[in-house]
């Protein structure tokens, strides 16, 4: 693990934040879990980064900030200093800031992580209802989650989607991280429902939102990786999706 510089002004860590010149260390295990949007952006950056994982985490646990996963690590190349950021909307907001996937004015960025917070939301759902759910209990919450959770996401962004001109984006338009978080989250919910709540039919807005990414060329290039792949393997082999 890197170990972040400590001592220093928050002045210093401002400057070092606004370089786009930095050295990124992402710290998460080797699967997508919670990561698929933000490591995504990472791919589509440009920036210099590495994607690194827990060697023992029972014992480098204690050493990140919260005791979880992910962990950001920027380090300046002129001045050696290093800064730690956790906390994955934190984190997947402070890039989208420096590399320019927060839309072009205040209101802009506003709705922006209005869309982003919800969708996260979803999936943070899926963790707590169901993934964590005693066995005997997981088909139950699984039909909770779809038929209560699940659906009402669905229901209110293809509505507001719909409102907005059924463009493939929510604010703007250009690619944002609400049009990323949104589309890297399909993959996961129309993996677990099929074609019930979300298809070409059923949802022709939120579905304009994945095109749009898909056709990305760096994105596209990211999924087609090796890398991206070994993260997908392990994910469905762990979580069935």
């Amino acid at each position: 693990m890197v170990t972040p510089s400590k001592d220093i002004s928050t002045e210093t860590m401002s400057k070092i934040a606004e370089s786009k010149d930095n050295k990124y260390e992402l710290l998460y295990f080797p699967f997508h879990g919670v990561l698929p949007a933000l490591r995504a952006m990472f791919a589509m950056s440009g920036a210099n980064y590495t994607f690194t994982h827990p060697t023992d985490w029972t014992k480098e646990k204690s050493a990140t900030p919260f005791g979880s996963l992910p962990v950001l690590y920027e380090t300046c190349p002129t001045s050696g200093c290093t800064l730690e950021l956790a906390e994955l909307s934190a984190i997947e907001s402070y890039l989208g800031d420096k590399f320019g996937w927060m839309g072009d004015n205040l209101w802009e960025r506003t709705q922006i992580l209005m869309y982003h917070s919800s969708t996260q939301a979803v999936f943070d759902k899926l963790v707590t209802t169901v993934m964590r759910a005693p066995k005997e209990n997981k088909d139950r919450m699984m039909g909770i989650y779809l038929e209560k959770i699940m659906s009402e996401w669905v229901e209110t962004h293809e509505r507001a989607l719909q409102a907005s001109g059924c463009t493939g984006h929510y604010v703007g338009d250009k690619c944002t991280l609400a049009d990323l978080k949104t589309a890297t989250t399909l993959d996961n919910l129309m993996a677990i429902s099929g074609d019930q709540f979300i298809s070409r039919e059923k949802t022709p807005a939120i579905m304009a939102v994945y095109d749009a990414v898909e056709k990305i060329p760096k994105y596209a290039a990211w999924k087609a990786s090796p890398e991206w792949k070994a993260y997908d393997e392990l994910n469905k082999k762990l979580f069935d999706f």
